[in-house]
């Protein structure tokens, strides 16, 4: 017996696209089948009724002929007005909306009534034979059942019910037969029922899969939708601070999350990472959370930069790695993702929600590749500060070769160097000392007191550490707190020194001097501000290669400028042209299609008049001629008109006058008009579902051209015995019909497809697939000839229409014809326009 609360999750083939809506998924797990059965049967339930209605209205008459004299006050009254009972609950099903639950048990009850009037009939007449009218009833109700239990009430009732009015029966072969039949018609019902229910449970289970499909296209598609809005968001932004803001709060919206941080390696402490931004979480629990995670050692961030993959975590409260933080005390569910740049990592992007296990493994792939995504971007913003930071240095050092080069003072020079130096590297008094004999003299200074005259401060080096160590060890020295030095000679005429940074000054192998830069505080100079003075500090050759490096790279971003530029009116200069070009090639169009209207004229009027001629008529060979003239004069004035239409939409001039048409009686007069060409080349064409679809507002005449043009392009690109699928569906905006409903409308061939390449060209004016010299004439021919414009023509109208029209192929094959799919998609109401 099937289970009706569960269904395993079996694969079966696919069918093909219904109109009804798919089951609805629960979690991923197939819903109870009892809901189902119930609306089943409840859509059976009046034609049910109506066929046991007609049934005792044939059976009253049939007793009336053919019954006793004396059984007829009995039984036809009372199968009468069992018909009659029938017909008025028939008439209350159909207009009153019944609960669905309530169909089965109102079906049994039919039953019933219907089963207890044949067991009056029986035990009045005393006749076997009236248990073969039970057989038709069991096997109706058995289609009608869903149920075992209603199946058994009604199969165990009958068979007791008429053990009870023959038992007293004397044995006869007659009562033999008939309770043989009646077992046989038990046996038969119990066989409909089953095969009915299973088919009901198969279809069932293909809506489920369907609408699980449907669910993954929308979660795919909403992910496609991510990817493209971070990407459209994140190639701008160049500022790593404002690049990560946007990453954390476009994940969090687009996802619904609890809290999205991103954690970088710190690049002032090694094996550490830093939580560069968060949104989300607790806001009161923000400046107690850790700022700081040890790779590899702390909470899950850390394992995922220690083990360089992604971790997964459904419940947080379970995984013993996890540190709890008040800044997420909410947190329930993890996604912990690496972010590489190719090999390097960069860092760790952290997804967290609320939810235990909110976070869905097949998604894993496509996260990872946003990660991944957002990494490219870190990159790239770091790359950019680097070079940011590269280019102002460069700047400064050619500011710095300029002065060199315009002046041979030595001392202006080095005051030029502390000058740049200052907006680099934070400092209260700076200076250059030059040595001289056996001191150090103060050449150059900046944020000095006027009272210190510092060009009179002259160091002895007699009892000197301090340049000694520096004059030997080439190297720069850091003194975090000169207070703690034994050897720092304060100057009493300067304010107390606490951190100090000496610079040596080189000139080829030796040192010539020193750069001397003093805090008043023991804030510390960072390894980037002591490569900034060190940089600053060297020789003037240096600061001449960095000035000719620095002026070559201007020289070749303002060629590259140039060339940008120059390239960049050639292409608008080219994009008018085109726009030239295309404008003579619309106005040519309609001229020319105008221009061919009178001879058109011309020659079929002439052609009609020879067929009058008797000259004519009576020579067939002339008869034959003139034909051709006539034929040639049609398919003319064909193309003609495809110009002219083409014309109207250029210009947009194509006038509409829509009413509500039917698209079954369109097609139906497009598959007669169709008629022979399809039969010459043995190609099927199929209609399915169109005639479910309601009517659509729109120009009956400019909508038969759109569908008579791809009906045209399928058969043309169709070979010889070849199918041709049409079929449609209805898209409702919120599950009622309204205004935003629209009509899609498919159109499938088995043909040789098209290119993907080639989706959007097709649509093009004078554009035709292969090669043009190949195509026959006849437009109906495989591969035939045209003018290459009913595509264009077609989306114009859809388009004029407020629709959408695109195709599907996988690719041009001449081989193994892959097929293309037209969708025209329309909406049910046009909008009023006067022109288009």
């Amino acid at each position: 017996m099937t289970n009706t609360d569960a269904f395993p999750q079996e694969s079966v083939a696919a069918t093909n696209a219904r109109a009804e809506p798919p089951v609805e998924v629960v979690n991923g797990v197939f819903p109870s089948l009892t809901t189902a059965f119930d609306e089943v049967a409840k859509a059976s339930l009046p034609p049910v009724t109506l066929g046991f209605t007609l049934f005792h209205f044939f059976l009253a008459v049939a007793y009336a002929v053919f019954l006793p004299p004396e059984l007829l006050p009995q039984i036809v009254p009372l199968v009468g007005g069992t018909a009659v009972f029938l017909l008025a609950l028939y008439g209350v099903i159909r207009f009153w909306e019944m609960p669905a639950s309530w169909a089965q048990p109102v079906g049994v009850g039919i039953a019933t009534l219907s089963i207890s009037t044949v067991f009056i009939h029986l035990y009045q007449s005393m006749e076997p034979r009236q248990t073969s009218i039970l057989t038709f009833l069991l096997i109706g109700m058995s289609v009608f059942l869903l149920s075992w239990r209603w199946l058994g009430f009604i199969l165990i009732g009958t068979l007791t019910g008429w053990l009870l009015v023959v038992y007293r029966w004397p044995l006869s072969p007659s009562l033999v037969y008939n309770g043989i039949l009646l077992i046989l018609s038990l046996g038969i019902s119990v066989i409909v029922f089953f095969v009915r229910r299973q088919s009901v449970v198969r279809y069932e289970l293909l809506r489920w899969q369907d609408g699980q499909r449907q669910a993954l296209l929308r979660r795919r598609a909403k992910q496609m939708e991510t990817s493209m809005s971070l990407g459209r968001h994140i190639t701008s932004i160049l500022d790593l601070d404002a690049l990560l803001q946007t990453v954390a709060e476009l994940i969090k919206a687009q996802y619904g999350l609890y809290y999205v941080a991103v954690y970088l390696l710190d690049s002032a402490l090694s094996g550490y990472l830093e939580r560069r931004v968060g949104v989300g979480g607790n806001s009161n629990g923000q400046k107690r959370s850790q700022m700081r995670i040890r790779v590899g050692r702390e909470g899950l961030v850390g394992w995922v930069a220690g083990n360089g993959r992604h971790l997964l975590v459904n419940d947080v409260l379970q995984d013993s790695r996890y540190i709890p933080h008040d800044l997420v005390s909410q947190t329930r569910s993890e996604l912990d993702l690496p972010l590489r740049a190719g090999r390097r990592l960069l860092g760790v992007l952290s997804l967290q929600s609320d939810e235990t296990a909110a976070f869905d493994p097949e998604d894993l792939p496509f996260l990872q590749s946003l990660a991944d995504q957002v990494a490219i971007a870190i990159d790239n913003a770091m790359l950019y500060q680097g070079e940011r930071s590269a280019r102002s240095l460069a700047e400064t050092m050619h500011k710095m070769g300029r002065a060199l080069t315009g002046t041979l003072e030595w001392n202006e020079v080095l005051e030029l160097i502390l000058g740049q130096l200052a907006e680099l590297v934070a400092y209260d008094r700076g200076s250059v000392f030059v040595h001289r004999g056996g001191h150090l003299e103060l050449v150059a200074a900046r944020g000095f007191p006027e009272a210190a005259q510092p060009n009179q401060i002259r160091i002895s080096l007699e009892n000197e550490s301090i340049f000694r160590e520096i004059y030997e060890t080439q190297r720069p020295l850091f003194i975090p707190d000169v207070l703690q030095w034994p050897d720092w000679q304060q100057i009493e005429t300067l304010p107390l020194a606490r951190a100090w940074l000496g610079v040596p000054l080189i000139h080829g192998e030796e040192v010539v001097g020193m750069l001397s830069l003093t805090r008043e505080t023991t804030a510390p100079f960072t390894e980037e501000s002591i490569a900034l003075a060190t940089t600053f500090a060297a020789q003037a050759a240096v600061g001449l290669e960095n000035a000719r490096r620095f002026d070559k790279t201007t020289r070749f971003s303002q060629q590259l400028e140039y060339e940008v530029a120059q390239r960049t009116q050639a292409i608008q200069e080219a994009y008018a042209r085109l726009e030239q070009l295309d404008q003579a090639k619309s106005d040519f169009i309609a001229i020319a299609s105008h221009e061919l209207r009178t001879p058109l004229t011309i020659l079929r009027g002439y052609s009609q008049m020879l067929f009058q001629q008797n000259s004519v008529q009576q020579d067939e060979q002339i008869e034959k001629l003139a034909r051709g003239i006539e034929s040639g004069a049609m398919r003319l004035e064909e193309v003609v008109s495809s110009m002219l239409e083409v014309a109207k939409i250029d210009n947009r001039a194509l006038e509409l006058y829509p009413k509500q048409i039917s698209l079954d009686t369109l097609f139906s007069h497009l598959a007669e008009g169709f008629a022979s060409a399809l039969a010459e080349r043995q190609i099927t064409l199929a209609i399915v579902n169109i005639s479910n679809l309601p009517l659509v507002e729109a120009d009956p005449s400019a909508l038969e051209k759109v569908f008579y043009h791809l009906l045209i392009n399928a058969i043309k690109y169709t070979p010889d015995g070849g199918t041709i699928h049409v079929s449609g569906v209805v898209h409702q905006a919120n599950g009622n019909i309204s205004s935003a409903d629209k009509v899609e409308v498919l159109i499938r061939d088995s043909g040789i497809g098209i290119d993907p390449d080639m989706h959007e060209l097709v649509f093009s004016k004078f554009y035709q697939t292969g090669e043009v010299a190949l195509h026959s004439s006849a437009k109906t021919q495989f591969k035939g000839g045209g003018p290459g414009l009913g595509l264009a023509i077609t989306r114009g109208i859809v388009e004029a229409h407020g629709g959408k029209i695109w195709l599907e192929s996988p690719g041009y094959d001449e081989n193994t014809y892959p097929g293309t799919t037209f969708h025209v998609l329309l909406p049910l109401s046009l909008e009023p326009v006067a022109a288009v």
